[in-house]
């Protein structure tokens, strides 16, 4: 037997050993639509974000009058935009002037009447606005679903203002609406003043403050608008216990944020501070010494609770409200009907097949099925040590795939009975009809793998497991049907036992 022969058995042990352990050994991960679990579609409320976006901006415009000397009578902010009301309707061009150098492609200046001047986004600017909420929001929750451990989530886009996301083996869908839809918004801030009575601090209300209320709702606060210090400000958030052994939440801050929380700190000895997580004060100790780069959140937590907001602290705020539009839990009875239906045709397609192909091609055609198995065999071990999710157009994707791989050696042998026809000997008939016929095959797999990658990449869910296999499976069928496939019908012709 010629060396390479014996080489190219070696290593096509080598990779079938290789492969049966990693299938005994490590399971493949399944997709929701097998597996079970949850499935969200969330929409952020970007006309929340754009509202705040002009009361930053209306702040803004406040503070450059002010340094330009600009006097006006308000600056208003509103959901479609800011209102300034002048003092003198000369004053238009000279506030025209400021804000429109000031706020360079982002601003549109309008007159509403003489003494009422209208400032509203720019449509890309706003588009900007939108895209960076949906972005953030994505990159957040899967932070978030990463640091929970879910293995192999679906978190995409759909559309311009919608999240799908989907996980698999997760089955508690109030937790999962919890940790996904809690904004996790931390905010350090000033306390004024506190009292029970809602109305006391309403009297006492100034432009730069505002009230929230405690977490259990029984107290109210009076504290600067503008906080101290952010979730953005975190280093870190971990799982610790209060004072009274209480689960709590612990947190360190950034360099950056450990510099200005310890000059707050220590210029404000002996007042509140508020820590408020998503307009709610969860605590507001008194400030006793400079504290810099540690902190912690106490309440009624329970241990589940402390997990998960750590979890969420650590992954960063949403940059705004999500809204719940569906939510489902698939049973893992569906995932077991599935599984169990999809291997019931996948068995029977291959027993076809290998009736087919062995009572037409006789010995050839048994080469044809150890290299479909070989081909089923490297398909799945790749799924596994890729991490790649099989979902159930996945498995329709592995059973086209057979299909794709007999194919091939339908053609290679076709033409080897084409070339004995012709009076060649069955060995060179084997060589003539590869050799004639590998072109058309290399297009075959070269042109499937540049679809099925293409599909991969633009789309998501069940269509990208389909996509996924289908990649997977067009090398490993060039591998298996096309070069093993080679490798054993020489070493058949060797041993004068091919027939076809």
């Amino acid at each position: 037997m010629p060396k390479n022969i014996f080489l190219n058995i070696l290593i096509g042990a080598f990779i079938i050993i290789g492969s049966l352990l990693v299938v005994a050994f490590k399971p493949v991960n399944l997709g929701l639509d097998l597996k079970g679990g949850i499935s969200m579609v969330l929409a952020p409320d970007i006309d929340k974000v754009i509202k705040e976006e002009y009361e930053n901006t209306a702040s803004d415009i406040s503070k450059l009058f002010l340094k330009n000397h600009i006097n006006v009578l308000d600056v208003t902010p509103s959901q479609d935009g800011i209102y300034i009301d002048l003092l003198n309707a000369s004053d238009y061009s000279k506030v025209y002037e400021l804000l429109t150098k000031y706020y360079t492609n982002r601003i549109d200046v309008s007159k509403v009447s003489p003494l009422k001047v209208k400032v509203r986004f720019s449509s890309i600017y706003l588009s900007q606005i939108k895209e960076n909420v949906i972005t953030q929001t994505v990159e957040v929750l899967r932070r978030r679903v990463d640091q929970l451990g879910v293995v192999q989530p679906v978190i995409t886009r759909l559309g311009n203002s919608k999240v799908m996301v989907e996980l698999p083996g997760v089955m508690d869908l109030e937790r999962a609406k919890k940790v996904l839809g809690k904004t996790a918004q931390l905010e350090l801030m000033e306390v004024v003043d506190a009292s029970a009575s809602l109305d006391a601090l309403q009297k006492e209300l100034k432009p730069d403050e505002k009230i929230l209320p405690s977490k259990e709702g029984h107290e109210w606060y009076l504290v600067k608008k503008k906080p101290i210090i952010t979730g953005a400000d975190l280093k870190t958030a971990y799982e610790s216990t209060d004072s009274f052994n209480n689960p709590a939440v612990s947190f360190e801050l950034n360099s950056k944020g450990a510099e200005i929380f310890g000059n707050f700190t220590q210029s404000h000895i002996g007042k509140r501070l508020a820590i408020v997580l998503d307009n709610r004060v969860m605590s507001a100790p008194v400030i006793r010494s400079r504290i810099s780069d540690q902190g912690q959140i106490t309440g009624n937590f329970t241990p589940d609770q402390v997990r998960d907001l750590s979890a969420i602290l650590r992954a960063g705020a949403l940059p705004t409200t999500l809204h719940i539009l569906q939510d489902a839990v698939v049973g893992p009875t569906l995932g077991k009907a599935a599984i169990k239906q999809s291997i019931y045709a996948g068995l029977a397609s291959f027993l076809f097949v290998v009736f087919l192909i062995i009572t037409r091609y006789k010995t050839a055609g048994a080469t044809a099925t150890i290299a479909i198995i070989m081909n089923g065999l490297l398909l799945w071990a790749g799924l596994v040590l890729l991490g790649a999710t099989l979902t159930l157009p996945g498995i329709a994707g592995i059973i086209l795939n057979m299909g794709i791989a007999v194919d091939s050696n339908v053609l290679i042998f076709e033409r080897i009975k084409e070339e004995i026809s012709r009076g060649n000997t069955l060995r060179k008939a084997v060589e003539y009809g590869y050799k004639r016929v590998l072109s058309a095959v290399y297009d075959t797999h070269a042109t499937l793998l540049v679809a099925a990658l293409i599909l991969f990449q633009f789309s998501s869910g069940p269509v990208k497991g389909f996509a996924t296999t289908l990649t997977i499976g067009t090398i490993a069928s060039f591998l298996s049907n096309v070069y093993y496939s080679k490798v054993m019908i020489d070493i058949l012709a060797k041993l004068r036992m091919l027939k076809i």
